[in-house]
């Protein structure tokens, strides 16, 4: 019966292969496989290639559509002529009105086109069982015919070439070159304490120790007293006499001078204690957020169930439910007051003249700040996302790295917000272009401050205005949903990500009202609040505003018919949710947090204030990795969920904190050193 199924085939070719090209080769190899698997006694490995297709499951009500199939038992066949062996493809179907993915192992000597033109022929069969069974009457009309739109196989999915060459290297440079620095460091003490060497450096306790709490900011004041004195002993390689300039880069990279950075949790005077736990409870919102949004896109077996339970339900808000990305714009709020506080150190230490070359100092330094850790970031996700072995979900992982190929050129530039969103390298690094052309108003305004307070006033009245306008235009024109859009095949879904949700015109209310904060904060040199009653308005009116924020987001979901009530919700719910949060800092800064400001300024805070950033750009790249080593799709439930979110947040806050001290304050210490070469010339 194997021969005769074999021969079959084989007559086949002819008429099939001139329709559709197939090669011989990939013919040969195919009927080998069926005839192996068809005969009275299979083969194992024919056996084994079946036994790797994706099946029918259950909970298809619950959105269990997808036949993955096993990844690793498919890659693990081998013909016994060894001709081929097993290629693990995933076959898109369309059935009614059912798209899902089907599992298929074939011979490695076929091409996807192939391949898809072979399943849409129906010649992948056991017996006369087709590999790719339709779905039942009870869940499609059409219960006889399924039709394999396209296939991808996972099959030199990530080339490795020059491109990814250079991320490896310098990802793994800045692996070797802390440890290098940090026994060398270890060395120099090592001699100094048998006075072999004169101790030219602090106490290992201290060497090179900065307060990094302001990390956010371009360069804060707090940050600038506290950083000046450790960097000029760990940095003092530039005096020309004691110390080579190899001397200094190795001891810019060793890990004594950084950690305890990191755990020190004495608190940094001019900044509020407050920013540090607002800063961490936003950034683990935006982990918890993501943990769900990119496991549902791609890894959920009861996608239905989830969207059912999540999707609309407020008790969810701290995951994918309702305007859950309000984070994100505590971020942009914490940034401009920062932004104004460092720009108006700055000013101090320049005579109060507000110049061309201030300004631009002003803007090198925040560029600066941004840039080092987050090109490393790219090259980090090119590297070892080229080299990892992934399973039955590529796609995403596959996405990252061939739009990086093509548009790193605009996060490199900052400008990466303004590439499309399917087509950007590293979407989520869309906040830092946004927060970096921020940062160019902020001279502006502090001027216009400087000059007039009616003036301030008459220009921040005119930015929002124009911000809630275009931003009310634009939700009109494309009928933007209120809450963060899931469905692509939506028009409104593509347009709220390309039109709106990263257009700094669009987002810049939270970091104005963080300005205006800053600049008010800053010229009241007494205390505002002077009774309880104040501050409990105060606090009643911030937490009504939060509520409204997030209560309309339910109410005015996705409605049949766009009211204008919906774009103005739109236009303004951010800035409304940025100037809550404002109000809670400055109670907090007039004394009035009480408990709140008790619990914002745990030292554990400061702790992941310090590794935030890092923390911000990792966190991402976890996430896809870990969804994109499963073989199978996860089930949701709270618990399961929960327990994501849980190891998501370890994993980040450990690469986070090695990121922070092995590559972010190295070249930020490197930064000042050449700063100090250059004063000195």
């Amino acid at each position: 019966m194997a021969s005769g199924f074999k021969l079959l085939l084989l007559l086949l070719l002819p008429f099939a292969s001139v329709a559709i090209n197939i090669t011989l080769g990939c013919w040969e190899d195919v009927a080998e496989f069926l005839s192996d698997l068809n005969a009275e006694e299979p083969k194992a490995y024919a056996v084994k290639m079946y036994d790797s297709v994706g099946k029918p499951g259950s909970s298809v009500l619950g959105g269990n559509v997808d036949r993955l199939g096993s990844y690793t038992e498919c890659i693990s066949a081998e013909a016994p002529s060894g001709r081929f062996r097993g290629q693990y493809c995933k076959l898109q179907v369309q059935q009614d009105r059912i798209d899902y993915y089907n599992g298929l192992c074939a011979p490695s000597s076929c091409h996807e086109e192939e391949i898809t033109a072979l399943a849409m022929l129906g010649v992948f069969k056991f017996k006369t069982i087709s590999f790719l069974l339709p779905f039942p009457s009870l869940f499609a009309v059409n219960s006889t015919a399924s039709f394999p739109t396209v296939a991808r196989c996972a099959k030199n999915l990530f080339p490795i070439d020059v491109f990814v060459a250079v991320c490896l290297f310098v990802s793994v440079s800045f692996i070797i070159l802390p440890i290098i620095g940090t026994i060398y460091t270890a060395d120099v003490w090592e001699k100094a304490k048998r006075n072999e060497l004169p101790s030219d450096g602090l106490p290992p306790a201290n060497y090179g120790s900065t307060c990094f709490v302001a990390r956010d900011a371009s360069e804060s004041k707090a940050e600038r007293k506290h950083s000046h004195e450790p960097a000029s002993a760990a940095l003092a390689a530039f005096d020309g006499s004691k110390q080579s300039t190899l001397d200094c880069v190795l001891k810019c990279f060793s890990l004594q001078n950084h950690l305890p950075a990191i755990w020190l949790m004495k608190p940094c005077k001019e900044v509020s204690l407050s920013l540090n736990g607002i800063r961490a409870l936003s950034l683990l919102w935006v982990i918890s957020g993501h943990t769900s949004q990119m496991t549902a896109w791609q890894n959920l077996d009861n996608e239905l169930e989830w969207e059912a339970k999540v999707l609309k339900n407020p008790l969810y808000i701290f995951s994918l439910s309702g305007p859950f990305y309000l984070g994100v714009d505590t971020f942009f709020l914490i940034s401009g007051f920062l932004s104004c506080q460092s720009f108006l150190n700055m000013l101090n230490l320049s005579e109060k003249r507000i110049t061309f070359r201030l300004t631009v100092k002003y803007l090198w330094r925040r560029f600066f700040r941004l840039q080092p850790l987050h090109i490393y970031s790219l090259c980090l996700l090119i590297g070892f996302y080229s080299v990892a072995p992934w399973g039955t979900f590529w796609e995403l992982s596959k996405l990252e790295v061939d739009n990086c190929r093509r548009t790193w050129w605009a996060n490199l530039l900052l400008i990466n917000n303004f590439i499309a969103g399917q087509e950007s390298c590293n979407g989520w690094t869309w906040y830092l272009a946004n927060d970096f052309q921020f940062y160019f108003t902020t001279p502006l305004l502090v001027y216009i401050s400087m000059r007039s307070k009616q003036g301030i006033i008459i220009l921040g009245t005119l930015l929002f205005l124009m911000t809630f306008t275009v931003t009310a235009l634009l939700s009109s024109f494309y009928r933007l949903p209120v809450a963060n859009p899931r469905d692509m095949r939506k028009t409104a879904t593509v347009m709220y990500f390309a039109e709106y949700y990263s257009k700094p015109y669009c987002r810049y209310g939270p970091f104005l009202v963080g300005i205006l904060l800053g600049l008010y904060m800053n010229q009241q040199q007494t205390p505002v609040l002077r009774s309880k009653v104040q501050a409990s308005i105060g606090w009643l009116s911030a937490m009504f505003s939060m509520f409204m924020v997030v209560a309309l987001a339910y109410t005015l979901q996705d409605p049949l018919d766009y009211s204008p009530a919906t774009a103005i919700y739109q236009a303004t719910h951010r800035t409304v949710w940025a100037i809550a949060v404002g109000w809670i800092i400055f109670a907090c800064e007039e004394g009035y947090g009480g408990i709140i400001n008790w619990m914002l300024s745990w030292g554990f805070w400061s702790v992941v204030a310090k590794i935030s950033y890092a923390c911000y750009l990792v966190h991402p790249m976890l996430i896809l990795l870990y969804n994109g080593l499963q073989e199978t799709s996860m089930h949701y439930s709270d618990m399961n969920m929960f327990y994501l979110f849980l190891g998501h947040c370890l994993m980040t806050f450990m690469v986070g904190l090695a990121l922070t001290v092995m590559v972010e304050m190295p070249l930020q210490a490197l930064r000042r050193a050449v700063q100090r070469q250059v004063v000195q010339l």
